[in-house]
C-alpha cells in the first residue's frame, strides 16, 4: 500500500512544481520588470509576428568542418558508391542466374 501512496504523492508533487512554475512566468510576465533571462517568460511577452520574425531571423548556418571531417565525410560517400555497385552487381548476377 505504501508504494500506491508514494506514486501518487510524485505525481501531486509534479504537478504542484509545474503549477508553481507556470505562476512564476505569469508573474514574471505581469510585473513590472519581468525575469527577461527566462526564455518562457520573453515568448509570453512577444507578439505572434514578432516571434515569427525572430524565429526566421536566427536560422542556423552550415558549420565549419575541418579538412579531416570533410575527408572522411568524400570518403563515406565513395564507400557508399562503390558498394550500390558491387551490390548492383550481385543483383544483376542473380537475377540472370550466373554464378
Amino acid at each position: 500500500m505504501k508504494k500506491g501512496s508514494n506514486l501518487l504523492n510524485r505525481d501531486h508533487f509534479k504537478k504542484d512544481r509545474a503549477r508553481d512554475s507556470q505562476q512564476e512566468i505569469e508573474a514574471a510576465a505581469l510585473s513590472a520588470r519581468p525575469d527577461l533571462k527566462h526564455p518562457q517568460v520573453v515568448l509570453s511577452l512577444l507578439e505572434a509576428d514578432q516571434v515569427v520574425a525572430e524565429k526566421q531571423r536566427t536560422r542556423f548556418g552550415r558549420r565549419p568542418l575541418s579538412f579531416r571531417v570533410r575527408l572522411m565525410l568524400w570518403g563515406l560517400r565513395v564507400y557508399v558508391i562503390i558498394m550500390l555497385v558491387i551490390v548492383a552487381i550481385s543483383v544483376f548476377r542473380a537475377v540472370r542466374g550466373g554464378g
